[in-house]
C-alpha cells in the first residue's frame, strides 16, 4: 500500500452522524404507514441510493407499498432537521481533512445521498472548501455495493483506482470499494458489518483521527511502483 493521492469519503455515518437522525425519521414515518423496521433492515439499506432502497422496500413490504410518498415524507422530516441544526461531525473528521490539505491529498465525497443533501451538510459544517468533487449515488445507474460511484470519482479526477483510498462505515460501501479495486478503511459506526465484509478493508480505524498517522507512514507513489 502506497500513500493515496485521493481520499474518497462516504458521508452518512462516516463524515456526519446522520444515521442516528435518519433511523428515527424512517421509523416515525414507518409507523404512519403501518410498518415496523428492524435494525437488521437498516444494515441492509444503508449505503444504497434511493432507487435501490425502493427496490428493497417493495421486496420486503409488497409491490403495492407507496414508497415514493413514504420517502418524500421521511426526506422532508430529515431535511427540516438538517436545515435547522445540520448534523454532528463524526470524531476526527476535521483532523483528517486538515491532514489531507496539508499533504496535498485531494478529497471527494461519494455518497448515496442526494447531492443537495451532501452540499447542505457540508455548507452547515463549513467544510465545502475541502472537497474538489461530489458524486451522488442518485446520479448512478447502479448503487453501492456496485463499484460505479467510486470509479466515477476516479474518472472525474483522473486518478487510478489503486491510487485512491475509500473511507467507509457501511458494508455496502466496503463491498463497492472492493469491487472497484480501491483500498478502503473501515470506520465502524451504527451499521453492523459482517466480518467477511469488514475483512475486505485494508485497515480498520476507530475514528477518522486514526487515518493521518496511518497514512503518514506509507511510502509515496513512484512510477516504478506501477
Amino acid at each position: 500500500m502506497y500513500r493515496p493521492e485521493l481520499f474518497i469519503f462516504d458521508m452518512d455515518g462516516l463524515m456526519f452522524d446522520t444515521e442516528r437522525i435518519s433511523v428515527p425519521c424512517w421509523r416515525a414515518i414507518g409507523r404512519k404507514y403501518g410498518i415496523d423496521m428492524e435494525d437488521s433492515f437498516f444494515d441492509t439499506i444503508f449505503g444504497m441510493n434511493n432507487a435501490k432502497i425502493k427496490e428493497i422496500f417493495l421486496q420486503t413490504y409488497g409491490a403495492d407499498f407507496p414508497y415514493d410518498a413514504f420517502h418524500d415524507e421521511k426526506k422532508a422530516m430529515q431535511l427540516a432537521i438538517y436545515h435547522e441544526k445540520g448534523a454532528p461531525a463524526e470524531p476526527g473528521l476535521q483532523e483528517c481533512l486538515d491532514y489531507a490539505r496539508q499533504e496535498g491529498i485531494r478529497c471527494a465525497v461519494a455518497s448515496s445521498s442526494a447531492e443537495e443533501t451532501v452540499r447542505l451538510l457540508l455548507h452547515k459544517a463549513g467544510l465545502e472548501s475541502y472537497f474538489c468533487h461530489i458524486q451522488s449515488g442518485d446520479a448512478m445507474a447502479h448503487s453501492k455495493p456496485a463499484p460505479d460511484i467510486f470509479l466515477a470519482v476516479c474518472r472525474a479526477l483522473g486518478i487510478r483506482p489503486e491510487r485512491a483510498l475509500v473511507l467507509e462505515d457501511s458494508g455496502n460501501g466496503l463491498k463497492a470499494a472492493a469491487a472497484a479495486h480501491i483500498p478502503s478503511i473501515w470506520v465502524p459506526d451504527l451499521v453492523r458489518v459482517e466480518p467477511a465484509v469488514a475483512a475486505t478493508a485494508w485497515h480498520t480505524c476507530q475514528t477518522l483521527a486514526d487515518v493521518p498517522p496511518l497514512i503518514q507512514n506509507l511510502p509515496v507513489w513512484k512510477e516504478s511502483a506501477n
